[in-house]
């Protein structure tokens, strides 16, 4: 009996010993949350302090660049990378962090790790790069077929900027196949080769840093940012959803361009010369809209936009007023202060930008804009992230950031579709009265995003497929332009427009190669756009409408959301998460889901599909290459 009163005693002592230990090791992770929230508060106001001065010297370099800005802002990429090791090699107990220290440390702490002297050689070949992106390109060769007769066509020896000098005349349409070709040789001709071997060395450095913190290689790194597994299967499985319609229209503008050109310059069944297509690569063929006579009042919107002598100042108060019609916030004092709209002799950057400086109130937009809409969708693009840099402001610095790329992508542009309703043109006076009410109208607007927006997609998968391949070292480095132009033909059905040499590098032509952006965001942003653009539309009008007696159905590319707080609200509670959430659930508090799916798209753009499917069934066009 004794025995057994020991055993229940001393088993009583030894469960209580457990709760002691326990509750002293709760007590001990409680002291050492404590103690990590205080170590987390001063590594954030350490980056806050870093994020304000990178800001700071990027803004100047892309307006008033100068050498002892550059030499400054290598030397503080140097200090901040030394910064980062430092307190990512900190001994920390992961097991015991609350969920939210456990995001911060994993958001700072991921991606490549470079050493010190690593980070300074590789941010100057950045430079370098960057600075041979922006130089003006000479035009050389100038051939005699070349029809010299064409207004403010430029001639042999002009040296011009590539954007936006370069890229607005490959948007024109009263130009022959020579003269493009000509201008797109030279573009390719003159970057391409001066990047090629720079770029090499940035993947050794981004490679070597990214298997210093356990990656295979740098694509990991990125692919990592979209927290996403298994990233590439699918994006791969998206696009085959999205496939037929671009398969579709690529053989009607195929066709089209073959009315216009002849057999001479267009396969009636094969790929499309790149350069016929009405933009440097072959990315946005909304020039090419004049081809289809889908309305019997014709509407420029270039020409309406410029009517009544706008100015882009005028345009960006415009986009302004878009947001604040969501109940978003308006653009601040320093915005308007030292943001560039125009181009001018101090900007090397014409690439459309938008820029948190992180000090609360100084938000900009740089630009070399036009009034056109081009330009105009590039100003409600930018400024979608401006309003997200604003929602965000209240969150640490760690958390000062989209939930991922691809979502901060999305704002400017699910708000654009708004924009593109004939309802909202109509308001901005580019559609008259008449063409409002002409049902014609919508359909025309609807061929202009398609023309802007569908294209964009195989091309945002294959430039990072492209460099995926090569930063795992499957593509060989003579092999690299073949490689980009076996991609360009397989997916995207567009060919050279002619025989290009193997030791060049016109991926290097696109902005976002030199300059080291991943792009996969672009096409994840594509999608992802659609599906808030549709929750918008559900707190607007949308879909069957009951009036009074009368029931009406409005789809979803008429959706009209200007006014719509009830929508602001909503996008609101997101974007002001910044970082602190993982995508599935920034994107469930905008469209109530979890999941990233094509079938808004497939809505929005249904009328297009239908209308090009019966164009090709008509007559007799052939679908592939």
């Amino acid at each position: 009996m004794w025995v057994m009163g020991f055993i229940t005693v001393a088993c009583g002592w030894s469960a209580w010993g457990r709760r002691f230990q326990q509750a002293a090791q709760d007590v001990d992770k409680v002291e050492y949350q404590y103690d990590i929230e205080k170590w987390l508060n001063n590594v954030d106001s350490d980056l806050s302090q870093f994020n304000s001065l990178a800001a700071h010297l990027t803004w100047k370099l892309s307006t008033f660049p100068d050498e002892k800005t550059s030499r400054q802002a290598r030397q503080l990429g140097k200090v901040r990378n030394k910064w980062k090791n430092n307190v990512c090699e900190s001994t920390i107990r992961h097991e015991w962090l609350t969920p939210e220290q456990r995001r911060k440390i994993y958001l700072l702490c991921r991606g490549p790790n470079f050493s010190d002297q690593m980070a300074l050689e590789y941010l100057e070949v950045l430079g370098k790069m960057a600075q041979e992106f922006n130089d003006q390109v000479c035009l050389t060769g100038h051939p005699a077929k070349v029809n010299r007769t064409a207004p403010d066509f430029p001639k042999s020896g002009d040296c011009l900027y590539g954007e936006p000098d370069l890229e607005r005349v490959m948007k024109r349409t009263d130009l022959d196949p020579e003269q493009l070709k000509w201008i797109w040789t030279n573009w390719h001709d003159s970057v391409g080769p001066r990047l090629k071997d720079k770029f090499r060395l940035a993947v050794e450095y981004q490679n070597a840093a990214a298997k210093n913190n356990g990656y295979n290689n740098i694509g990991e790194v990125w692919r990592e940012e979209l927290e996403t597994p298994q990233l590439e299967n699918f994006v791969f499985g998206l696009y085959e959803e999205v496939k037929p319609l671009y398969v579709l229209l690529h053989a009607v503008i195929r066709h089209k361009l073959l009315q216009k050109y002849g057999p001479s310059q267009i396969d009636p069944k094969g790929p499309i010369p790149m350069h016929l297509l009405g933009n440097m690569w072959g990315q946005d063929w909304t020039s090419l809209l004049e081809m289809f006579p889908l309305s019997p009042n014709k509407i420029d919107l270039d020409l309406n936009l410029r009517k009544k002598n706008r100015t882009v100042e005028e345009m960006v108060l415009e986009a302004e007023d878009f947001y604040r019609s969501l109940s978003l916030p308006k653009m601040t004092q320093k915005f308007w202060k030292y943001s560039i709209f125009e181009e001018n002799e101090n900007t090397t950057l014409c690439h459309g930008t938008a820029a948190n400086l992180f000090s609360r109130d100084d938000f900009r937009m740089l630009m070399c804009g036009k009034v056109s809409m081009d330009d105009f969708y590039v100003i409600h693009h930018e400024m979608g992230h401006i309003e997200y840099y604003m929602a965000y402001r209240n969150q640490p610095a760690i958390f000062q950031d989209g939930t991922t790329t691809a979502v901060h992508e999305s704002i400017g542009d699910a708000i654009m579709h708004g924009v593109m309703t004939p309802q909202h043109l109509h308001r901005l006076s580019v559609i008259t009265d008449e063409q409002l009410l002409d049902n014609t109208t919508s359909l025309f607007l609807l061929f202009y995003q398609a023309l802007s927006k569908i294209p964009e997609i195989p091309f945002s998968l294959i430039l990072d497929k492209y460099r995926w391949d090569i930063f795992e070292g499957s593509v060989p480095y003579d092999q690299w332009n073949d490689y980009y132009w076996h991609l360009t033909r397989k997916f995207r059905g567009i060919v050279p427009p002619e025989q290009r040499k193997s030791e060049l590098f016109d991926a290097g032509g696109k902005f976002h190669v030199p300059d080291n952006t991943p792009y996969i965001r672009y096409f994840l942003s594509g999608v992802i756009q659609m599906q808030v653009f549709r929750s918008l539309c559900e707190l607007s009008l949308y879909g069957k409408i009951q009036n009074d007696s009368e029931e009406f159905y409005l789809p979803l590319h008429n959706c009209d959301i200007y006014g719509s707080k009830d929508g602001g609200k909503k996008l609101m509670t997101m974007m002001e998460k910044g970082a602190s959430i993982r995508w599935p659930e920034a994107l469930l508090l905008v469209t109530g889901t979890r999941h990233i799916s094509a079938k808004p798209l497939l809505e929005y753009y249904k009328p297009v599909y239908t209308w090009l499917d019966k164009y090709v069934e008509s007559n007799n066009v052939y679908v592939g290459w």
